[in-house]
């Protein structure tokens, strides 16, 4: 199973493994962390099982790729837009370097909403690609970069040293899809049984991450050495962006993709009715 950054972005999973939920579904995990187009590749020629990262395999499905969408696990990206302390508001980005993982990325679409939500025109920032979570926090720490999309718990601890969040993509009004479980076209015809029992674990993890929270909590604050008050608020953060059920609407992806092909964010238009399958998913909820 690939996941792309050591971010909560993919908590759940991790949490899965480390709370002993795939073993307690007869699953013998192994989670490899890979970026850019590496994972897409993997998955198609079987190297790899499933993709975390929903939205990096729906946009290569617009691009060719045999993958389908079978699970959400969080219906907007734990993303934030942090900015140094000089910078007010989203129009003092104009001319300036805003840091993202990848060019082309989902935190450089968000990057793109956010400032064209607020007001400001993406044409003219600069976007610098750090190539890894490390790098975008060094970037912006050493001013490097004027802002940087953040996830948790970075984004807290760089307010914590009075750095300023400009924005959230918790404010953009649609639901977009960021870590689930993208598998090929190839497995999920011959592999339905497997699939579903990790849909299980993913289930699960969810119903874990919400019952547990003192747990959650200590995992959060161990695992990237946070103060007590901090892992809170990364959690709540987290916590509240998380799917009830493993989906976000068709319609509603389809809403996003079309915005992000319009204003050529993404390559190739999507349509996500034909790269998503919640058959298992629905027959998992349905007890089958």
């Amino acid at each position: 199973m690939a996941y792309s950054a050591f971010s909560v972005s993919f908590l759940n999973i991790f949490v899965a493994r480390d709370a002993g939920l795939f073993k307690k579904h007869g699953i013998d995990v192994e989670l490899i962390q890979m970026a850019g187009p590496l994972p897409i590749a993997a998955l198609a020629s079987g190297e790899i099982d499933y993709l975390t990262g929903y939205t990096t395999g729906i946009v290569a499905t617009g691009q060719g790729a045999p993958l389908k969408g079978i699970m959400i696990s969080l219906r907007k990206p734990p993303f934030y837009l942090i900015a140094e302390p000089s910078i007010q508001r989203s129009s003092d980005l104009t001319g300036k370097r805003i840091g993202i993982d990848r060019i082309g990325s989902l935190q450089h679409l968000v990057a793109r909403l956010l400032l064209k939500a607020k007001g400001a025109d993406p044409e003219k920032a600069i976007f610098t690609q750090t190539g890894s979570v490390s790098n975008t926090v060094t970037s912006l720490g050493q001013g490097a970069v004027s802002a940087a999309i953040l996830s948790g718990p970075h984004n807290v601890i760089m307010a914590q040293k009075g750095f300023r969040q400009i924005g959230a993509a918790d404010e953009l009004p649609m639901q977009f899809p960021t870590s689930g479980l993208v598998v090929s076209e190839t497995k999920l015809r011959s592999d339905a049984t497997r699939i579903k029992s990790v849909i299980r674990v993913m289930l699960d993890a969810a119903a874990f991450c919400r019952k547990e929270r003192s747990w959650v909590v200590n995992y959060v604050k161990d695992r990237w050495k946070l103060e007590q008050k901090t892992a809170d608020t990364v959690y709540d953060q987290w916590l509240s962006i998380l799917t009830h059920d493993g989906k976000i609407s068709v319609r509603d992806m389809q809403e996003y993709f079309d915005l992000a092909y319009s204003q050529k964010q993404i390559p190739a238009p999507i349509n996500v009715a034909a790269v998503t399958d919640y058959s298992l998913l629905d027959q998992v909820l349905a007890g089958k």
